[in-house]
């Protein structure tokens, strides 16, 4: 009864702790917090608005190296397919540089805000998935080790058919990034009404972008049905 009581506290444990959406890679522990105009995102996968999202948000991280500078990017997972597939793509929403480690600590975590005076090269696209959606769209922010020797431009991503299908893995390893060490991820509801309160707080660097917000339809991915069988499975030889 132990035994089994053990395994199903280390299944919730292991999908708790992830801070990335469940099939998303890179997987990341270790949370980023991101905060969007006084709203703080405590959980992955929290719900936020459109109004609420649409400018770019401050971030904080616990236990940097003051040393270090950092990159942070954020990618809607859930844009529809182009048309004649069925395969639903990436959409690159942010990519910024220069970040550093300031003293300024975030109220409850004494994660350290990071700041940067740097333009891009992606500059921000607010999250506007269309009120047809029936399921939300997924938005990840990843912070990454920014390398001295990174090579890119703003020309790379001038509008938003530059930034669709954007493959995060492939860029990791053309620019020789190590794996991120923060992240998190959030939601946005293109049904849901209501819009963001409170006073719009600094961008932490990360300047808006003139392009259009892009819409596009999700597809939620639920828990894989080995993972929940298992999960019931040992909830139910627990009692």
């Amino acid at each position: 009864m132990l035994f089994v009581s053990s395994l199903l506290l280390a299944a919730l444990v292991g999908v708790s702790r992830a801070q990335t959406p469940e099939g998303f890679t890179p997987s990341v522990e270790t949370k980023l917090d991101v905060m969007f105009n006084g709203t703080v995102l405590n959980t992955p996968g929290q719900q936020l608005t459109k109004a609420g999202t649409a400018s770019q948000p401050q971030i904080a991280v616990a236990d940097a190296n003051t040393e270090d500078t950092f990159m942070f990017v954020m990618i809607d997972l859930d844009v529809p397919p182009a048309e004649g597939s069925t395969e639903r793509r990436t959409l690159l929403h942010a990519m910024a540089t220069g970040f550093r480690v300031t003293q300024q600590q975030t109220t409850g975590t004494g994660a350290n805000l990071l700041v940067s005076s740097d333009q891009g090269p992606a500059t921000y696209i607010g999250p506007s998935p269309p009120a047809t959606d029936t399921v939300p769209h997924r938005y990840v922010e990843l912070l990454f080790q920014q390398p001295e020797n990174l090579q890119v431009q703003a020309a790379d991503f001038a509008n938003t058919q530059d930034r669709i299908n954007f493959d995060i893995e492939a860029f990791i390893q053309e620019n020789e990034l190590s794996e991120p060490i923060a992240a998190n991820f959030f939601t946005v509801n293109g049904r849901a009404s209501g819009s963001a309160t409170g006073t719009a707080t600094s961008s932490g660097g990360i300047s808006r972008n003139t392009l259009q917000p892009f819409e596009g339809a999700a597809v939620r991915k639920e828990m894989p049905l080995g993972l929940a069988g298992l999960l019931g499975s040992l909830a139910f030889f627990a009692m």
